[in-house]
């Protein structure tokens, strides 16, 4: 855990050097995170290494061994490890994909800081460095099977996310997690696309185990950005009222019925008069018209009797007097 943990800190401490404004500190940010991304695959290496074998597969020493059975093994030797040309042809043999021309415009640009003065600004190489993100997300999630937003940590994450090309594809993940559930109602087809985290009111929200929503069941939902675990019924009536917000407002504009009202069951502003129905329990108004004058009861009067307000009022009424 030695070399994830350096990689880890080499990346935060890069991404540091990326956010500070003073031009000098774009070449510290460029040192730092190719020095991380180069000990994120010296890890994985170490990981596919055999047991016993100190490490070999990130040595740059191996020898061969035969043991007492004549078993033939390899050793690492010596405490040099693997450099960039090596860690290629490794990951090569492994059939490990990582987008080499970036890494060899971030390591050109390295060595020139590092051995030349370089004429780029610090626009050009805060440029490279956002590149990297790319390569450090993917190898994170495809190789070492880490979730990037818990291993770098919240402060870090959320400058890998204002880098577009970071943040468009894990909003494609998030709508494709979303794209797999059976949402049951067809308002909610498009009414998710308002769902936002509870606590940081992110969109990369994914979908968890559960691939088909069913009003009063757990719907397991997870944000990307802040790796908040939440249900959907935490967010539901938020997603509809904001999806069904320009029918509400003619409503009462033009004076016609509302899309949407509260639920006399259980009190959520989610049942949908479409979908003739509560999203959230799923409770079911039939329809009822009021016994002494025949009018259609609304869904409180329906819920609470066969009566429509105005009689109910005035058979208390009566009871009073």
């Amino acid at each position: 855990m030695k070399i994830l943990k350096n990689a880890i800190e080499a990346i935060q401490i890069g991404l540091e050097d990326f956010k500070n404004e003073d031009p000098r500190r774009a070449q510290s940010a460029i040192r730092n995170i190719f020095a991380g991304m180069l000990l994120l695959f010296k890890e994985q290496l170490r990981r596919m290494s055999p047991e016993n074998s100190d490490e070999v597969l990130i040595k740059q020493i191996i020898i061969p061994i035969l043991d007492a059975n004549g078993e033939l093994s390899f050793q690492g030797k010596g405490k040099k490890t693997v450099d960039v040309q090596q860690i290629r042809e490794r990951f090569k043999g492994f059939g490990i994909i990582v987008d080499w021309k970036v890494i060899d415009e971030i390591n050109n640009l390295r060595n020139n800081i590092e051995h030349y003065y370089t004429e780029e600004s610090s626009s050009v190489i805060n440029e490279v460095v956002s590149k990297s993100f790319g390569i450090i997300r993917d190898f994170c999630i495809n190789y070492l099977e880490e979730e990037p937003s818990i291993l770098l940590g919240p402060v870090s994450w959320d400058i890998f996310l204002e880098t577009e090309e970071i943040y468009e594809k894990e909003k494609e993940e998030s709508e494709q997690s979303l794209s797999k559930v059976d949402w049951t109602y067809s308002i909610l087809f498009e009414s998710i696309n308002n769902m936002r985290c509870p606590s940081c009111k992110s969109d990369l929200i994914h979908a968890q185990d559960v691939h088909k929503y069913t009003p009063s069941e757990t719907l397991p939902l997870r944000c990307k950005k802040c790796n908040e675990e939440f249900d959907f019924v935490d967010v539901i009536e938020e997603c509809i009222i904001e999806d069904l917000a320009s029918e509400a407002y003619l409503a009462i504009v033009d004076g016609g019925n509302d899309p949407y009202t509260e639920c006399p069951e259980c009190g959520q502003s989610t049942y949908v008069f479409s979908e003739k129905c509560c999203l959230t329990c799923g409770y079911q108004q039939e329809n009822k018209t009021c016994l002494v004058c025949g009018t259609y009861l609304d869904i409180e009067e329906g819920y609470n009797g066969n009566i429509c307000s105005y009689h109910k009022w005035a058979w208390e009424k009566a009871e009073r007097d």
